[in-house]
């Protein structure tokens, strides 16, 4: 298994809701939250490694799935 995370930018961030409940996270430079219903997806575009990073360390095991990968 390989761990190495690659980040390229720009990247599209996908947050989604895997409990049964709704969830909620902080956009990039916000001092707000915005809720996901269970079972939806938001999708961001981000255009820095920090902002990937940012959505990273919001993810919540067993509840807020975060995962990122390149703009095609």
């Amino acid at each position: 298994m390989n761990d190495e995370l690659v980040i390229s930018v720009p990247a599209i961030v996908t947050l989604r809701n895997i409990d049964n409940k709704q969830v909620s996270f902080v956009p990039y430079k916000e001092n707000f939250k915005v809720g996901i219903n269970a079972g939806q997806t938001v999708k961001i575009e981000v255009a820095t490694a920090g902002q990937v990073f940012y959505y990273l360390s919001q993810a919540v095991e067993g509840r807020l799935e975060v995962t990122q990968a390149a703009k095609a």
